[in-house]
């Protein structure tokens, strides 16, 4: 299995997994809400059904003679079903066509109608607290009065009622109180409100939100399939790199170990010096790959420079190099030193990294530098004001800018882009094999370890120029 195909299936199931966490969170908030929503809305409906009952029990109580215009009115402002008893005599009203609850139910409604005495009262509570027709209407108490009593009914064909029944007298200075005289049971009031339109409001709610989640869910997959390509590239990155360090450090390697098992299996004495730079250039290599697992190692422990100290930038390049001068001569190469009338600023870092680092630069631009040329180690000190958080007060900042310029051929506008990759050597120095194509790649580390970065550009009139910038502490 290749790398594009691994990349394609990890894709996938970090896209999977990202979209179906987040969309079952989105799922079980959504119906979190529509549950809290759908109760709080039944509520206030049943609250406002109440106390429209009371209105109309009142306005009823208080009318001397009720007519069918007058019901029919109720019934069609309210979208309601109003049933009247008078001393349990139904109103010729109760058979107008729009009434559709059935004799069976209106008895079974009836029978949750309180009773006189508290005693019966709570028996009939418990004993009619949900029942069930044989035609399969389902009827349920909610809450009930002295004379009063409100219910659930689920009728046939999945329609809901909420229904009030009442006793009450008309016509009477406190017509709007409800009976209890046993002897006076008065008139019986029954009314049955559908909820078909309540349902249908649930209804569009649940498929609005069913809409809402559905669109959330693909922007959401929309979204991890692109953030994890994105998390995942450096990965990809990572492995090819990986790979290509592999295959070229094996390359590497595999060289000069040809050469030492041939001239080993020829043995003469002149085969003694090609062993012996054989294996130089094998501990060359191995500790170019040490000292990069060792950055590495400290980058990952967040400890890149462990003995941080003050770093004295003129002794240091001084030092440098007088260190590069004698391998310059031998080249008939000339290095110089520029450093600016006043002294550099202390830096804090590592002494022997930055060493190392200019080492590095100043050996890549010897070995690219013809007989003749020249090479320059040179160190910029600018100052500039920046005011500061306290009363506006300005402040010096010192940045000291290190470079090293050759004249040699220059580095191409395709290859500059790579040249601080690992084992990365430009088309014209692949056959010298006293290069790996690891300096630059160490070098850009220890510049990164001290906050800086390395950068290439062109020198005027011909060759390149490598340089990185160092901030003094505040």
């Amino acid at each position: 299995m290749n790398e594009q195909t691994l990349f394609r299936a990890a894709h996938r199931r970090l896209t999977l997994l990202c979209a179906g966490i987040t969309a079952a969170i989105l799922c079980l908030f959504s119906c979190l809400y529509l549950i809290l929503a759908e109760r709080t809305l039944l509520d206030s409906q049943w609250n406002a059904f109440r106390q429209d009952m009371v209105n109309l029990t009142s306005s009823l109580g208080q009318q001397a003679v009720i007519t069918h215009v007058y019901l029919n009115s109720l019934e069609q402002n309210n979208e309601y079903q109003i049933y009247l008893w008078d001393q349990d005599v139904p109103f010729r009203f109760n058979q107008v066509p729009h009434h559709n609850l059935s004799l069976q139910v209106q008895e079974l409604l009836l029978s949750y109608l309180p009773r006189e005495d508290a005693h019966s009262r709570q028996e009939m509570a418990d004993s009619h607290k949900s029942r069930t027709l044989p035609t399969g209407e389902i009827c349920s108490l909610l809450s009930s009065g002295e004379n009063w009593a409100m219910l659930h009914l689920k009728a046939d064909q999945g329609r809901d009622y909420q229904v009030y029944l009442a006793r009450l007298t008309i016509g009477q200075p406190s017509g709007h109180q409800l009976l209890t005289a046993a002897g006076n049971p008065g008139i019986t009031l029954l009314v049955a409100s559908s909820r078909q339109g309540l349902n249908r409001q649930f209804w569009g709610q649940r498929l609005r939100f069913l809409l809402i989640d559905l669109a959330g869910i693909l922007l959401l997959t929309l979204f991890a399939y692109f953030f994890t390509g994105r998390m995942l590239r450096p990965l990809l990155e990572s492995h090819r790199r990986q790979t290509r360090f592999i295959a070229d450090a094996s390359h590497e390697l595999r060289t000069p170990l040809a050469v030492i098992r041939a001239c080993m299996h020829a043995r003469p004495p002149a085969y003694e010096q090609t062993i012996d730079q054989e294996c130089a250039h094998m501990g060359r290599l191995i500790e170019d790959l040490l000292t990069l697992s060792r950055l590495e190692t400290a980058q990952g422990q967040g400890d890149l420079l462990p003995s941080r100290q003050d770093v004295d930038l003129d002794t240091l390049l001084l030092n440098v190099y007088e260190q590069m001068e004698l391998l310059a001569a031998r080249k008939k190469i000339h290095l110089k030193l520029h450093l600016p009338q006043d002294s550099l600023p202390h830096v804090k870092g590592d002494p022997h990294k930055l060493q190392q680092l200019l080492v590095i630069l100043l050996q890549n631009a010897l070995s690219y530098t013809q007989e003749g040329g020249r090479v320059t180690l040179e160190a910029e000190l600018s100052r500039r004001s920046k005011t500061g958080n306290d009363a506006g007060i300005k402040k010096n900042v010192s940045t000291v800018y290190i470079r090293v310029m050759d004249n040699g051929p220059g580095i191409s506008e395709a290859d500059k882009p790579h040249i601080f990759e690992r084992f990365y050597r430009a088309q014209r120095s692949r056959t010298d094999r006293s290069h790996f194509g690891l300096g630059l790649c160490i070098a850009q580390e220890i510049a990164q370890a001290h906050g800086a970065s390395l950068t290439v550009t062109d020198t005027q009139g011909g060759g390149a120029t490598f340089g990185f910038t160092l901030r003094p502490p505040s």
